[in-house]
């Protein structure tokens, strides 16, 4: 994992999304996928067995239904909580992708609603094989304003028991943006402004369950750290460059009140950010000086940190091979 300083570059700005807007091509193994609008208006369920290759053709072509109880019950509280926002509109019923775009339309476009006002704009798709275990899911991306009008929320889904389910779902947008890749590992990001930054992962598993891997949290801004820990007093007026400071959390409670589990530090400088290299940065400088004033946690070298991110990923599944898998790409349906 390459060090970089995420936080100064960003601000408002985020990484590039996966493109959904151009018409793809599919590949092999997508099945029998028609435009929407070729279909006829039978949106009976009771899908013939061998009309399609796979629930998920028949889903993708307006006849099978998609459940989001296994997801409403087993959701992991990683998420954003637009998620929360999106299924409120469509929780409990069991819903063809028709259906969903006209329960979700209608209320984008209520003049009392909280989203903008705004239809869905595109829907695309894309298959992935989540665990590398040699069964597919599908992935449905939604570009919809859930939270402003280039948001989108991409659900990973997948056949438990004869039935579709949600297994897993994101939203990005402007400040916060994840990427899944076509073996269910899931990158994300998010920007707090010029000063913090975040990035994150985690693993959707061959039987469809998030496995937390890791949340790494950085900072420049020094006061706003101490803010959070005890310390005693510091003069960091004097240090050269940008001083950004790690936070390493290999566990997800949600609502505990608990340090990161690591914390590491590195020097850029403030006009190129460039990574400095410093002399004895992590046993003799002036920068472990100032953060050694910090009582109750303790710093470690960056490749420690690094050691132990890849440990946590190896542990849950997302081995190296699963990690560079390539990133999904998304095949545009007509609306």
């Amino acid at each position: 994992m390459k060090k970089t300083l995420y936080l100064v570059l960003a601000g408002a700005l985020m990484l590039s999304t996966v493109s959904c807007g151009q018409q793809g091509t599919t590949n092999s193994n997508e099945g029998n996928v028609v435009d929407t609008e070729q279909k006829t208006e039978d949106t009976n369920t009771n899908v013939e067995a061998d009309k399609y290759d796979s629930l998920y053709d028949a889903f993708l072509n307006g006849e099978a239904t998609l459940s989001t109880d296994y997801y409403l019950n087993n959701a992991s509280e990683t998420g954003s909580g637009y998620e929360n926002d999106f299924f409120s509109i469509i929780a409990g019923d069991e819903l063809t992708l028709p259906e969903m775009v006209e329960t979700l339309n209608e209320a984008f476009m209520d003049d009392e609603g909280f989203f903008a006002h705004q239809e869905i704009s595109s829907i695309s798709y894309s298959y992935l094989d989540c665990g590398n275990d040699g069964e597919k899911e599908l992935a449905v991306k939604f570009v919809c304003p859930v939270v402003e009008p280039d948001s989108n929320i991409v659900l990973v889904i997948k056949e438990i028991d004869s039935k579709l389910q949600v297994v897993y779902s994101v939203c990005s947008w402007s400040r916060s943006e994840t990427t899944i890749n076509e073996y269910g590992f899931i990158q994300g990001g998010g920007s707090g402004g010029a000063i913090n930054h975040s990035s994150d992962a985690a693993l959707i598993d061959a039987d469809g369950k998030y496995q937390f891997g890791y949340i790494l949290t950085e900072s420049a801004d020094l006061e706003d750290f101490g803010y959070a820990y005890e310390h005693e007093d510091f003069d960091a007026s004097s240090l050269e460059g940008t001083l950004c400071i790690y936070e390493l959390r290999l566990t997800f409670e949600p609502g505990a009140d608990k340090p990161s589990d690591y914390f590491s530090y590195a020097v850029y400088d403030s006009d190129t950010y460039e990574e400095i290299d410093v002399p004895n940065l992590y046993t003799d400088s002036p920068y472990k000086e100032v953060l050694d004033s910090f009582t109750t946690i303790k710093f470690v070298p960056y490749d420690e940190l690094e050691k132990a991110i890849s440990d946590k990923l190896d542990s849950i599944g997302a081995t190296e091979d699963i990690r560079n898998a390539n990133e999904l790409e998304f095949t545009e349906i007509a609306l």
